[in-house]
């Protein structure tokens, strides 16, 4: 399993609905990830990243 940082990883309970819990296995299948949480971190990663690009999001600390 990839480390996932320095720091030890904070459990997080999320409600989804059917749809979207298919949604992500398609996801995870489509792109050969390794479970459903690291699918879920990617599309976190991925969708935070789109919003900073768009500037509606900017990391704690950042400034450009």
């Amino acid at each position: 399993m990839k480390k996932l940082g320095e720091s030890t990883p904070q459990r997080l309970q999320i409600l989804m609905t059917d749809e979207e819990l298919l949604d992500i296995k398609t996801y995870t299948h489509q792109n050969g990830i390794y479970g459903r949480s690291a699918a879920i971190r990617e599309l976190v990663r991925v969708g935070l990243e789109a919003e900073r690009v768009a500037g509606r999001f900017k990391k704690e600390g950042q400034t450009d």
